[in-house]
């Protein structure tokens, strides 16, 4: 597991790489409007089409924030 949760203040997300691109920045917008922002850093055997998978701390705060449906805005694609 990582030491760490974010990379330059963003939150480590797994995601697709036929999606979205390794080292693209991002934000998450969740239901309630809470936003994240967020790095793709990370791929995953489960992470699958349109899905990402946001690390959390420990196994808590991943059952705290549990699946949504959120949506996400391209701030920045890695080269």
């Amino acid at each position: 597991m990582r030491q760490h949760i974010t990379v330059d203040g963003r939150r480590v997300v797994a995601v697709n790489p036929r999606e979205i691109a390794l080292g693209t920045a991002f934000t998450i917008r969740q239901p309630d409007g809470t936003e994240i922002d967020a790095v793709a850093a990370d791929v995953g055997s489960a992470i699958k089409g349109r899905k990402i998978d946001v690390l959390m701390a420990n196994l808590h705060d991943a059952k705290q924030f549990g699946r949504q449906t959120v949506s996400i805005k391209i701030e920045e694609e890695s080269e």
